[in-house]
């Protein structure tokens, strides 16, 4: 029986981070056992711990992340630095010199010199016999090389690749693809890889979503990973069919289950055409798809998440899920919608009334919000306003919790709530305690585990990240740079 005393710290909890709660605490057996000021060090074996004047917070937790897919683009090439085309082909030709296949991610073409992507003519200049396959930063489209799109078109004869790019449902298909030609060996260092990273920013828990329709390996593979590693993971299967989690006896199904694309990609549905390009986005399944789906999950009590981002996607779900309410009744475990990034005022008033729980990517505001951003830049600068309203959606009493839908961010809550508390529209920022309970308490809501974890009190894990400075006397806008100090999982150091 492993019995630990920490001492030295300031000790937080809702409902008020910002006062003092405690200062010592008791763990027996990686379970806290009491808590208070001052406490005597207790005469029983305990090992002490000083935590060095930290200031101390649940572990935070990451409500949206592509777990698996997180470890494969740390293992690859990252280009969000580039700054230009010939970065990125430089980059790439290092790759190239040692590796048969080059993965890239993160690429961003309104941070390049050019405004553009580079094209499969430049990337076979540097390699015709290498496997190029660099994604965009969203993971809604990649520009790939001639032998790349060789195979691309072996495992989907009707792809269509202008210029290399692939996009749309091509893209979602065959980038689950281009995961099976990953050894597991890779897999597996790409997992602990990204339980690395988390660690490293204090997350002790994340909801990982994983796999597809096609395949439940690498849903399978996180879930075994998570039960042997001390980081919480509540897997979700990115699949319409509820046999997985019914076998898993889970209570959720879903997750980045794509509704539309990105805005980016230009892929995000929308009622009006884009600013900047004559689409309106795709919409990948439609009301009827939808109620079929949420009828699975009503006939097996299990709650449904749904990737929706543009304004026509967002009204579908959330006229789908008022359907839902009114033929079945509020499901067990409410349903999410992951972004939500442009709804209009009859969604938001949707969501509200039938209960829905929203998923918000506050970093998404941070990276490309504003005037002169990447919402602006597709969308016109009276859309990109209505991006991302996280007060309007909290005073409204909506539930939210907040992910970084890594790699597409970084997983860093830190950032995330520095994004909240300096929203581009100030209309939209939120204070800093309800920011952070967004990264500590509200995701395990989310999974029906808000009883159990997110608060630090007797009977729960100690699961808690030491913060270098206390983020209420640290000035708003250096909030992203509060250092962690340390994390601990179940009483024992991890970072």
């Amino acid at each position: 029986m492993k019995k630990v005393f920490f001492y030295n710290f300031s000790g937080r909890n809702l409902p008020d981070y910002s006062r003092k709660d405690f200062d010592t605490m008791h763990v027996v057996n990686g379970m806290i056992k009491q808590t208070g000021f001052q406490m005597s060090f207790p005469d029983d074996g305990s090992i002490g711990v000083d935590l060095g004047g930290a200031t101390v917070f649940s572990a935070f937790a990451d409500a949206h992340v592509h777990f698996t897919q997180t470890g494969i683009t740390l293992l690859g090439c990252r280009l969000e630095n580039a700054g230009s085309i010939s970065e990125i082909l430089d980059m790439v030709r290092v790759e190239a010199a040692n590796n048969e296949y080059i993965l890239g991610w993160n690429m961003q073409e309104t941070r390049l010199k050019e405004k553009r992507l580079p094209t499969s003519e430049e990337l076979d200049k540097i390699s015709s016999k290498a496997f190029i396959w660099l994604a965009r930063a969203d993971l809604h489209s990649a520009v790939v090389n001639s032998r790349a799109l060789q195979w691309a078109s072996s495992r989907l004869p009707s792809v269509v690749a202008p210029q290399g790019l692939i996009s749309g449902e091509a893209y979602n298909f065959l980038s689950y693809e281009l995961n099976t030609l990953l050894p597991k060996t890779m897999k597996r260092q790409a997992l602990e890889l990204a339980a690395q990273e988390c660690y490293r920013r204090g997350v002790g828990t994340v909801h990982a979503l994983e796999g597809c329709a096609a395949s439940d390996s690498e849903t399978l593979a996180a879930a075994d990973f998570f039960n042997s590693s001390p980081l919480h993971g509540v897997v979700y299967h990115q699949s319409p069919d509820p046999a997985l989690p019914k076998r898993m006896k889970w209570n959720r199904m879903g997750g980045c289950l794509l509704v539309d694309g990105s805005i980016g990609t230009r892929t995000a549905s929308l009622h009006e055409p884009y600013s900047d390009a004559a689409t309106s986005g795709s919409q990948y399944l439609k009301a009827e798809d939808i109620e079929k789906i949420l009828t699975a999950a009503a006939q097996n009590r299990l709650q449904l998440a749904l990737h929706a981002i543009g304004d026509r996607a967002v009204d579908t779900v959330t006229s789908c899920y008022a359907w839902a309410t009114e033929k079945f009744g509020r499901p067990p475990l409410a349903h999410r919608i992951e972004h939500f990034i442009l709804p209009t005022d009859k969604a938001i008033m949707a969501a509200r009334d039938n209960g829905a729980m929203v998923c918000i990517q506050p970093v998404f505001d941070h990276f490309w919000g504003g005037q002169n951003g990447l919402y602006a830049q597709r969308l016109g600068k009276e859309r990109a306003a209505r991006c991302n309203p996280f007060k309007t959606m909290l005073d409204l009493g909506i539930p939210l919790a907040a992910g970084s839908d890594s790699p597409v961010t970084p997983i860093d809550p830190l950032l995330g709530i520095h994004a909240l508390v300096n929203h581009h529209s100030p209309e939209e920022r939120i204070d800093l305690n309800s920011a952070m309970s967004l990264y500590i308490t509200e995701p395990h809501k989310f999974t029906g585990e808000g009883s159990a974890r997110g608060h630090l009190k007797p009977a729960r894990p100690a699961d808690f990240v030491c913060l270098a400075d206390d983020p209420f006397l640290t000035p708003p806008s250096r909030i992203k740079d509060i250092r962690v100090n340390g994390l601990y999982l179940n009483g024992e150091k991890v970072f």
